[in-house]
């Protein structure tokens, strides 16, 4: 489900992307060797780009929106809670 938060987001920012469906074995519930090769930990969701592969929704998220300034999905950096 946390994948489909990342989706979401640059679906939003309207960020050309590409889904890649990783599936993990149905007995063992343990990830596939492709998803292993992208993370050593072998978690998702994963952002890959040409500078960086990032993994754990928060980091990804947070590196979508700074690279997208120009929308209005959360509070500026100067305000605080």
């Amino acid at each position: 489900m946390r994948s489909k938060r990342a989706i979401w987001l640059l679906e939003e920012l309207q960020t050309p992307h590409e889904v890649v469906h990783h599936q993990r074995n149905p007995q063992t519930n343990l990830a596939p060797a492709s998803l292993a090769a992208i993370h050593p930990l072998a978690k998702s969701p994963d952002i890959v780009d040409a500078v960086r592969t990032l993994c754990e929704l928060g980091t990804v998220m947070e590196c979508l929106l700074d690279q997208t300034p120009q929308h209005n999905l959360r509070p500026a950096i100067s305000e605080s809670c």
